[in-house]
């Protein structure tokens, strides 16, 4: 889109045709070359991106046609200027000049092509399954349904159902079967040579795909008492046994003769996994009954992260207290402590919680528990998290330290400036100590002074600290009543979607030209533009302000709604 690109466009047009003419010897017919218009060699740099029709998005980019042109001559210049970051899109208009940023607007404003073929983002109670895979795996599982299941429930006493069933558990479990790692069922080593590793993975996606429903078999056992020893299950497996994590099975349904038998082999060895194996080790076979019983006779749902489920239910606390339900098992319920040694986490403000997890997620903290508890949550599912925690009201901590309190309060003075009077921080991206648990703040402390948690302005402050004046200091603040933080609560995607439609109209298709039209616009583009504006990345005095405060749940329901609202019939006369 540089005029360099355009006189080189036009050279290599004139030596084509030079090459084709005919010579005096030969007396052939030159061949016709299509002219190149400056309108086309000016938009050549776009259509990679943005597609010839302006309706085909690569690399995310967002639909053109039909785009109003004011808007569209404003953004280029954006671009030019730096109120838009994006490498790519500076150096391909850099050098347009004026005019010619006004061709290339008028180009894709003139564009009628529809913008067809918009699939917003499934909800995360999806499962995001592909499709594809699951046709494929349709077909192959075939050859499962006399022992599995129509549909993948059991009709058979012993044999699971795998409707619904996690992808990456059932991809693991299979492969163990067909291995001989799983000695269960010697009939499924029968498939070792028939399945391909692609064969796997469709089906996983195919099972996944299908509705979970309980399984009609019955087992003898108390549910009460069951539902009493299943409390030490929720971590892992999720509340009512509907796991939220790809790499855990859901037990809710599931047929209870074949849960009794897969946990007393756990807990005879026949199965190795040390975490199950610890959980049910002493299990008589009474009660590994109850429990099967409890988990078979509760209602299975579709495998996701966390969301409602609901069209167009919008409750971002609530999705986040069913994803905490599987935090429960270690930092008790409501986050207000289960174990010595694990962090409580109500009281901590939702900035400094997103930015927790996210680094147990991403690896920058080392906790092999965390890791796996948190490696598959988008930054949406851990804002929700946090939010919920945050909105939790903190009990008082019963397990106190083992250091002198009131030698405690004395280090802690130094800590005050970032911590806060009484450990109440007043950063919310500083966490709030007081009602901590006293055996966390010991190990933290600790990691901080070694420099396994690298954090330089902590590790000046504790590193001169012997062990006692640590215990000291815990002790301290494990001592004190913590507090609710203060949160802004997110408002609902029609609050919002009432604010946008000022300026771009009824459903996102208004009629002021130096607006973009957003409806049907790709919903991740939204999404990325929408965080832009917040974090002051994409500058528009109006907009960031607007957007100070948005939240990812917020941005994620509103991108949708407009999204889904699909290319207008008929469009405005003035977006040329």
């Amino acid at each position: 889109m540089k005029p360099g690109f355009v006189y080189a466009v036009f050279l290599l047009v004139a030596l084509t045709a030079c090459g084709s003419e005919s010579g005096s010897e030969g007396n052939t017919v030159a061949t016709p070359v299509p002219e190149v218009t400056d309108e086309q060699a000016l938009t050549a740099d776009c259509d990679r991106c943005h597609g010839k029709d302006g309706a085909t998005s690569l690399n995310g980019a967002p639909f053109l046609a039909g785009q109003h042109r004011p808007y569209l001559v404003a953004a280029i210049r954006e671009y030019v200027v730096g109120a838009r970051l994006h490498k790519p899109m500076r150096d391909s208009v850099v050098a347009l000049t004026d005019a010619e940023r006004q061709v290339v607007a008028e180009h894709y404003a003139r564009l009628d092509t529809p913008w067809k073929g918009v699939t917003p983002a499934q909800p995360v109670t999806a499962g995001r399954i592909d499709r594809r895979a699951a046709a494929a795996g349709k077909r192959i599982a075939r050859q499962c349904t006399s022992c599995h299941g129509g549909k993948g429930v059991s009709t058979r006493p012993g044999v699971p159902s795998l409707a619904g069933l996690q992808p990456d558990y059932f991809k693991r479990a299979l492969r163990a079967y067909l291995t001989g790692e799983r000695q269960g069922a010697k009939i499924m080593k029968n498939f070792k040579y028939s399945l391909t590793e692609r064969d796997i993975d469709n089906l996983a996606a195919y099972f996944a795909s299908l509705k979970p429903r309980k399984a009609a078999l019955s087992i003898q056992g108390s549910v009460k008492w069951g539902r009493k020893t299943a409390a030490r299950c929720v971590g892992c497996h999720g509340a009512n046994g509907n796991s939220i994590n790809p790499d855990i099975p859901s037990l809710a349904g599931q047929d209870g003769r074949y849960l009794k038998t897969a946990l007393q082999h756990y807990r005879d060895g026949a199965r190795k996994h040390a975490m199950m194996q610890q959980a049910v080790a002493g299990f008589s076979d009474k009660k590994i009954a109850n429990l099967a019983a409890y988990y078979s006779r509760q209602k299975p749902a579709l495998p996701g992260n966390g969301g409602s489920g609901k069209p167009g239910e919008f409750d971002p606390i609530a999705d986040g207290g069913r994803l905490a339900a599987s935090c429960d098992g270690c930092h008790g319920k409501d986050g207000n402590g289960g174990q010595p040694g694990i962090p409580r986490l109500t009281g901590l403000a939702p900035q400094y919680l997103f930015a927790a997890i996210q680094a147990y997620r991403d690896g920058e903290r080392d906790n092999e528990t965390m890791r796996m508890f948190t490696r598959t949550l988008s930054d949406v599912a851990i804002e929700k998290v946090s939010l919920f925690y945050a909105t939790r009201e903190p009990a008082e901590n019963t397990q106190r330290g083992k250091g002198d309190a009131a030698a405690g309060e004395a280090i802690a003075a130094a800590c005050s400036a970032c911590h806060g009077e009484k450990g109440i921080s007043p950063d919310p991206k500083v966490p709030s100590l007081a009602g901590q648990d006293a055996a966390y703040l010991v190990s933290a402390i600790g990691d901080y002074a070694s420099g396994e948690r690298p954090v330089e302005a902590m590790t000046d402050a504790v590193k001169a600290l012997d062990k006692q004046a640590v215990r000291d200091v815990a002790t301290w603040y494990a001592s004190l009543s913590g507090a609710r933080p203060t949160v802004r609560l997110p408002e609902s995607p029609a609050s919002w979607v009432m604010k946008c439609d000022r300026c771009h109209g009824p459903g996102g298709y208004g009629e002021q030209p130096d607006k973009p039209i957003i409806a049907g616009q790709l919903q991740p583009y939204l999404v990325k533009s929408l965080i832009a504006y917040r974090d002051g990345m994409r500058r528009h005095s109006m907009m960031n302000a607007m957007l100070a405060d948005i939240s990812l749940s917020e941005i994620d329901a509103l991108a949708a709604h407009y999204a889904w609202q699909g290319w207008p019939e008929k469009k405005a006369d003035n977006r040329k």
